[in-house]
C-alpha cells in the first residue's frame, strides 16, 4: 500500500498536487481496515491534514482561481471525506470522537458548492463528485446515517431529485452542448436500487426467491466475519470467524419492506450494511443477521455446496484463471473450453501449500509448468478460488488435458489440503515426479504478474527469489 503525503501548498507545483489526488484516489479504491498499519496511519494522514473549515484543501486558501479551486481544494474534500464515509460504514465501532467529527466536518464542507463543478462544466463536476461518494457507499451511508450531516442528506437528496427531473423530462444536455444522459439515469437507477447480500431461502431455487421477482442477480458473493448455522428451514449467519457465501441481488427499493418483513427485521433478524466480496471486487451491501443463540445449531459452511480450488502457477493471476471458467486463452497457453457456469469465483485468498513447486514436461508456453513435489514437505505460494464442485471438475480436467483426473494426464493426482471456514481445500498435481524443465519467460511472468497480485507486500526481488527457488 503506497503512503500518503499531504502538503498544502501557496504556489502550485502541479505535478506534486496531481501526486497527492492520485494517492486520495488510490487510497479509497483500498479495503478499510483498521487492523492494518499502514492503512490506519495513511487515515490518521487524512485526518490530520484536515482543516478547521473541514475542508481538506491542498492550499493555503481558497482565494485561488475557480477553477483551481475546484480541482484542488474540494475536490481532495470530497475524496478525503468519501474515504471516511466508507471507513466508518466498514467498521463504524473504530471510529472515536475525532474520526466521527471529521467525517462531520468534512460532509458540510462538502455540501458549500452542492458538488457542482466550475463554469460551464458545473454538471460534470457534479457527477464525477457524486460518483466518488457512490464508491464509498453513499446509498447505504444514507439509509443508515443521515444524521452525521443532516445538511449533506438534504442536499444529495435535491441533486438526486434534480437528476431524475432531468431524466423524465429528457432535458440532459448543457449549455455547452455535450450530453450526460448516460451517467444521470446511471446515477438514479444506483438510488432506485439497494445491493442485498442472501445466503438461504432467497437464493435460487429456494422457496422464497420469488421475492426476488423484480431483482436483479448480480453474481455470488461471500462476506468475512460471519458463521452459518442450521436453523432448520432456513440457514442464519451470526458474527463469527468464518465466511458466509450467498448471493447478491440489486433490489428496488419499494421491494424491501416486504424482504424486512420477511426476514422477521428487528425481531428474528436484524439488517446490517457489510463489505462484501461480489465478482472478486469489494462492495458495500445489506444482509440480515439472525439474534436469537445459534450454540446448541449445527454450524455449516454454507447453505450451497463450494469448493476452494488452489492454484501455484499461472492459474495464479486472476486474468489467466477467468478463461478456465468463461472460456478463452491467456498469452501462448492452448485455449481453455468455458464452464457450463460461467459465475466467477465467490471468494479469493492466498494460502500456503505445504509442498514444494517446481517446473516440469514442455508445454505450449514453450517450456516447463508447475507442479506440486509431494513427496516431503515443503512450502508453495498459492491463490485459492472459491468455486461449485462443477466448476472444480471442469478447471481439473480441462487442466488435465481433457481428462478427468485419475485417467492419466500430467495432472491426474487431487490433493487435499486442510479445509478454509469448513469448507473443502484441493489442489492437483502429479504425484509422479516430471521431467524438470525450464519454465519460458512468458510463464514465469505471468506467474511474476500472479504473486504480484495477491501478495503486494513482496518486493520484486522477493517474488524473482520464490520463483528462483522453484528452479532445479
Amino acid at each position: 500500500m503506497k503512503m500518503i503525503k499531504l502538503e498544502k501548498q501557496n504556489e502550485p507545483r502541479f505535478d506534486e498536487l496531481s501526486q497527492m489526488l492520485s494517492g486520495l484516489k488510490d487510497f479509497l479504491a483500498e479495503e478499510a481496515n483498521f487492523n492494518d498499519k499502514d492503512w490506519s496511519e495513511n487515515l490518521n494522514t487524512i485526518i490530520d491534514f484536515q482543516d478547521e473549515d473541514g475542508s481538506f484543501k491542498l492550499f493555503d486558501s481558497f482565494n485561488i482561481p475557480s477553477d483551481a479551486r475546484v480541482d484542488f481544494c474540494y475536490m481532495p474534500t470530497y475524496l478525503a471525506t468519501a474515504t471516511l464515509m466508507k471507513a466508518y460504514l466498514t467498521d463504524p465501532e473504530s471510529f472515536t470522537i475525532k474520526e466521527i467529527s471529521a467525517l462531520s466536518n468534512g460532509l458540510k464542507m462538502s455540501t458549500a458548492r452542492k458538488l457542482r463543478g466550475h463554469g460551464y462544466e458545473g454538471l460534470k463536476g457534479q457527477i464525477e463528485a457524486v460518483n466518488i461518494f457512490m464508491k464509498a457507499g453513499l446509498n447505504e451511508f444514507l439509509d443508515l446515517h443521515a444524521d452525521i450531516c443532516p445538511e449533506f442528506s438534504e442536499m444529495i437528496g435535491e441533486i438526486i431529485s434534480g437528476f431524475e427531473d432531468m431524466e423524465s423530462q429528457g432535458k440532459f444536455t448543457g449549455s455547452w452542448g455535450e450530453s450526460y444522459e448516460d451517467d444521470i439515469r446511471a446515477i438514479n437507477q444506483y438510488f432506485r436500487q439497494r445491493k442485498v447480500f442472501v445466503y438461504g431461502t432467497l437464493m435460487k431455487g429456494e422457496t422464497n426467491h420469488g421475492f426476488l421477482r423484480h431483482s436483479t442477480f448480480l453474481g455470488n458473493a461471500a462476506v468475512e466475519g460471519y458463521e452459518m448455522y442450521n436453523v432448520g428451514l432456513f440457514p442464519a449467519i451470526i458474527p463469527g470467524d468464518g465466511l458466509a457465501v450467498g448471493e447478491v441481488y440489486s433490489v428496488p427499493v419499494g421491494d424491501i419492506p416486504s424482504i424486512d418483513s420477511l426476514e422477521g427485521e428487528g425481531s428474528l433478524y436484524e439488517k446490517k450494511c457489510e463489505r462484501i466480496t461480489l465478482n472478486g471486487e469489494a462492495t458495500f451491501a445489506f444482509l440480515y443477521v439472525y439474534l436469537s443463540d445459534c450454540s446448541d445449531l449445527e454450524r455449516i459452511p454454507a447453505w450451497k455446496d463450494y469448493v476452494w480450488y488452489v492454484s501455484y502457477g499461472s492459474n495464479m493471476l486472476y486474468e489467466s484463471f477467468l478463461r478456465y471458467i468463461v472460456g478463452g486463452s491467456y498469452g501462448t497457453s492452448a485455449y481453455r473450453a468455458p464452464c457450463k457456469d460461467t459465475s466467477l469465483p465467490v471468494a479469493v485468498r492466498t494460502v500456503e501449500i505445504p509442498f514444494d513447486m517446481y517446473f516440469g514436461n514442455l508445454s505450449s508456453w514453450g517450456g516447463g509448468v508447475s507442479f506440486l513435489d509431494t513427496t516431503k514437505k515443503g512450502k508453495a505460494l498459492g491463490v485459492a478460488y472459491l468455486i461449485t464442485p462443477e466448476q472444480f471438475e471442469h478447471v481439473s480436467c480441462e487442466e488435465n488435458g481433457g481428462r478427468c483426473p485419475g485417467n492419466g494426464g500430467w495432472y491426474e493426482d487431487i490433493i487435499d489440503l486442510e479445509p478454509i471456514y469448513g469448507i473443502e481445500v484441493k489442489t492437483i498435481t502429479n504425484n509422479d515426479l516430471r521431467p524438470y524443465n525450464e519454465p519460458s519467460h512468458s510463464y514465469l511472468d505471468t506467474l511474476f504478474k500472479g504473486i504480484r497480485e495477491n501478495w503486494p507486500e513482496m518486493s520484486e526481488n522477493d517474488i524473482w527469489n520464490y520463483l528462483a527457488n522453484c528452479m532445479r
